[in-house]
């Protein structure tokens, strides 16, 4: 599909991801569908576009609203490569290696995969999600000299990594740029090669400030971490501290910081954030008001969920409440 506004949305269907699977060597699960469901309930609707600039480099844009959760899984022989994963709009979760991150608006990871170790992703329904996928496989060593290098220093350690990028404006702005231009355009794929060696040249950078890894975390650790955790979960409403929640954990709150986020791959309130809002999309699409939501989710203002919950999903709370089935209602053809 392409990402050209003058061209109608598509509609993808659970039948349609097949082509995805067999080209990326991956799978799909849809928690809310079943397989009668694969030819007619759209999973989402929108544009994908596809532009390779080299052999063995691939980059992805997607401009969808997402109407069911979907997971992508690689398979067991998806090959090597490295990934940087650029949010727009809307969130993602991944989990690589036993590692877990979610990505907010204007957040980018990259990870490299040596096919040993699970990843996969998750996509959450009712949002808008704009996001861009870099991926470079081993064979981008030969078609591309200036990746030649890095490539190696990344696949040929037989290791799965991961780390957030932190990505300058200008090359924000080139992101968007790229997101919207007609992909049948030459300026479409030199603007993507282009892309490509820049967002390698921030991971690179970033990769050579990795997390500390020769401090690992206990049985005893882990244990505490996961009933701070827990507590965030079960009570989001809360008004939690850092000091509260140190004393929970049986740590100081400098190490909780830092524990957490070694265990979690993100800070204590981003989890928090992450479960108010999930719990928030959840309440909506039963069909609670906005105001009775944002309480319940511990938000003091309903102006400040309405801004926290568009950056998360891409829409408001009332757009997504709007778009609910009034009770009893009966869909008709």
């Amino acid at each position: 599909m392409t990402n050209d506004v003058s061209v109608p949305a598509q509609c993808l269907t659970m039948a349609d991801f097949g082509a995805f699977e067999r080209r990326y060597r991956l799978y799909h699960r849809f928690p809310s569908l079943t397989r009668n469901d694969a030819a007619s309930t759209p999973v989402a609707e929108g544009w994908v576009d596809e532009c390779r600039p080299a052999m063995g480099v691939s980059l992805v844009g997607s401009r969808l609203t997402i109407h069911h959760t979907y997971e992508t899984h690689a398979l067991a022989d998806a090959p090597a490569h490295v990934s940087i994963i650029v949010i727009l709009e809307g969130s993602a979760e991944l989990s690589h290696g036993g590692q877990h991150f979610t990505l907010a608006p204007r957040e980018a990871l990259m990870l490299t995969h040596a096919g040993q170790q699970t990843l996969s992703a998750r996509h959450a329904g009712g949002q808008r999600l704009r996001a861009i996928n870099l991926t470079l496989l081993d064979t981008a060593r030969t078609s591309h000299t200036r990746l030649a290098t890095p490539l190696a220093e990344l696949l040929d350690n037989a290791a799965s990594e991961a780390w957030r990028l932190s990505l300058p404006e200008g090359v924000w702005l080139s992101l968007e740029e790229w997101l919207n231009a007609p992909s049948e355009e030459t300026q479409h794929a030199l603007l993507g090669e282009g892309l490509a060696l820049q967002l390698m040249a921030h991971g690179l950078a970033a990769r050579g400030t990795p997390p500390r890894k020769d401090r690992r975390l206990g049985v005893r650790d882990r244990h505490h971490l996961a009933r701070v955790r827990e507590c965030l979960h079960e009570h989001p409403e809360a008004s939690h501290s850092i000091e509260a929640l140190a004393q929970l954990a049986c740590m100081s709150p400098s190490a909780l910081r830092d524990k957490f986020r070694q265990a979690y791959g993100q800070s204590v309130f981003e989890c928090l954030r992450q479960r108010r809002l999930e719990m928030a999309h959840e309440l909506l699409r039963e069909g609670y008001s906005v105001q009775y939501v944002a309480t319940r989710v511990g938000y003091r203002h309903a102006s400040n969920f309405a801004t926290a919950f568009k950056q998360r999903y891409g829409l408001s709370p009332r757009a997504l409440h709007q778009r609910l089935p009034l009770p009893g209602a009966v869909n008709t053809p």
